[in-house]
């Protein structure tokens, strides 16, 4: 079984580089199957209709600053301060 991630560019930083959400996840089962599911999906006028398939890298478990969790790891990486209203 090989994990996918479902993202989508949320924008860009000033440098160009590509600012990245995960909103679902892609299996596909030795079958060669392939299942989908989303847990969000993007709205409004930034978003152009496209969603990247990505293969999910693996994590070097030693790194201790990593959280275990996946989901948490990623949620790190989806933070912007910009989106808190405090």
């Amino acid at each position: 079984m090989t994990l996918y991630d479902v993202l989508y560019k949320k924008a860009e930083q000033e440098d160009g580089k590509a600012i990245w959400m995960r909103c679902g996840i892609m299996i596909e089962k030795e079958n060669g199957k392939k299942s989908l599911k989303l847990d969000a999906v993007p709205l409004g006028a930034a978003w152009d209709g496209w969603l990247v398939v990505s293969e999910r890298k693996r994590v070097d478990a030693e790194d201790p600053e990593d959280p275990a969790d996946p989901q948490e790891r990623q949620s790190q990486k989806d933070l912007d301060d910009s989106d808190i209203p405090f």
